[in-house]
């Protein structure tokens, strides 16, 4: 080869490098806009969710103007990059999704959408936001299509996106929810509206009642399922034989799971408050709220149990123990960590029940439940047998039929109501940790 040919294939491997690097630049760059845009626009979204009329119809033709303007950009780095082909159904079908919600907001700001076959029209204000939804997705996706090298990469970047997606959801979901409940609800809680109770006639508003009685609801609930559902899972899997009983006990028990709640009150009206009472009751619904939490104690219990492997079992019962000692010292603590998972999954769902305890044990304004006294004998069951609030029954007659308060009470008795939940989340992650951290595996 001629000195002549070796400078030119040295000039061209240089200028293709130079190019691939040029290149690479570009598409970090406009992977970085893209991805800035899509959290600009989320933090918008979110926004315009709690405030619909936070952006005014500048605001949103001048965002239109600017997903436009990103829209050209792009095709223009397309051209430019010679290299970059990424798969083009996605590609122009992320950038029809903007540009269609660009024009959208540049000539049609804040305007709703008429559907006949409904009934009523889709306001602006949920036009607007399902587009700037549609908008973050398609920013994201945008910027991660520069990022795509190979076929097998752009699979593994559609996986991994699929599960940013599915932890981002969630926890925005979650996020939002509380913040929200939390900004509407904060202005009314004071420490009188928490510990006192409500006097219409002098137009105070309280919920220390209600409060004391989703605590007894729960706590009584609690008591009457776990112990029925640990020893349930306990006979199902170190007694039990296979065969047709633990069949029955599976079954059974995903029936009850998946039984509506009403029907778990309206049994309880039939059948529990005419022989108890004859009337609304503390007890009657702490009994359906106990048979709403056993099937899934029991189904938590049996899998916790189940994973202790064989080998403690094995070794307990070769140092000469008994069964049911090597079940309570050995099996059981090894297992309390998922057990408390199970039943505070149960928990969170009974917490807030309203119909069934409507039905048979709740009533606005009662007193709260006083258990214990300073005298003898300190102890009381009569609060079991009379009526009792309860925050989901308040938020509903506050919300539905506006007795006890305004939407504001209904706002902060969500927040208290959340924040019990969040609670007993809190008692049960501690106990989980704690045997976590003791049981040496």
């Amino acid at each position: 080869m001629s000195p002549v040919d070796e400078n030119i294939s040295e000039t061209s491997v240089v200028d293709k490098l130079f190019v691939s690097v040029e290149g690479k630049l570009m598409r970090r760059l406009m992977l970085a806009l893209w991805l800035v845009m899509g959290m600009v626009f989320l933090a918008i979204s979110t926004l315009t969710a709690i405030w619909p009329n936070f952006l005014s119809n500048v605001v949103i033709s001048t965002l239109g103007a600017f997903l436009l303007v990103a829209v050209g950009l792009t095709i223009v780095a397309f051209k430019l990059l010679k290299e970059y082909q990424p798969p083009m159904i996605h590609f122009l079908l992320s950038l029809f999704l903007i540009a269609f919600s660009g024009v959208v907001f540049l000539f049609f700001p804040n305007h709703g959408l008429e559907i006949p076959a409904l009934e009523g029209d889709v306001t602006p204000q949920l036009a607007t936001i399902s587009l700037f939804f549609i908008v973050t997705f398609a920013t994201v996706w945008t910027g991660l299509l520069f990022y795509w090298e190979n076929p097998a990469h752009n699979r593994q970047l559609a996986v991994q996106y699929f599960t940013w997606v599915s932890v981002a959801i969630p926890l925005g979901v979650l996020t939002f929810f509380i913040v929200y409940t939390i900004m509407e609800g904060s202005s009314v809680i004071t420490w009188d509206f928490i510990s006192s109770a409500s006097d219409l006639m002098r137009g105070e508003i309280g919920i220390f009642p209600a409060i004391m009685g989703t605590f007894s609801l729960i706590i009584g609930a609690t008591v009457f399922a776990v112990p029925l559902g640990v020893g349930a899972a306990i006979f199902l899997t170190e007694y039990a034989k296979r065969g047709w009983i633990k069949q029955a006990v599976g079954v059974t028990a995903d029936c009850l799971w998946s039984t509506p709640s009403i029907v778990f009150g309206l049994f309880g009206y039939v059948f529990l408050v005419p022989r108890i009472t004859g009337h609304s009751t503390l007890l009657a619904g702490q009994i359906i709220l106990a048979a709403m939490l056993l099937p899934l104690t029991i189904a938590t219990s049996t899998e916790a149990i189940t994973a202790v492997p064989d080998e403690f079992r094995n070794g307990s019962l070769a140092l000469g123990a008994s069964k049911w000692w090597t079940i309570r010292r050995v099996v059981l603590p090894s297992s309390v960590p998922s057990i408390v998972t199970g039943v505070l999954l149960g928990v969170g769902r009974i917490a807030g029940e309203t119909a069934p305890i409507m039905l048979i044990a709740v009533a606005s304004h009662t007193n709260a439940p006083n258990f214990f006294s300073l005298s003898p004998p300190y102890f009381h069951l009569g609060p079991l047998f009379s009526e009792v609030d309860a925050l989901p029954y308040r938020l509903y007659s506050i919300y539905k039929a506006g007795v006890g308060g305004s939407i504001h009470e209904a706002w902060g008795t969500a927040m208290v109501l959340i924040a019990l939940v969040l609670m007993f989340y809190g008692l049960g992650i501690s106990i989980r940790s704690y045997y976590r951290r003791n049981r040496g595996w």
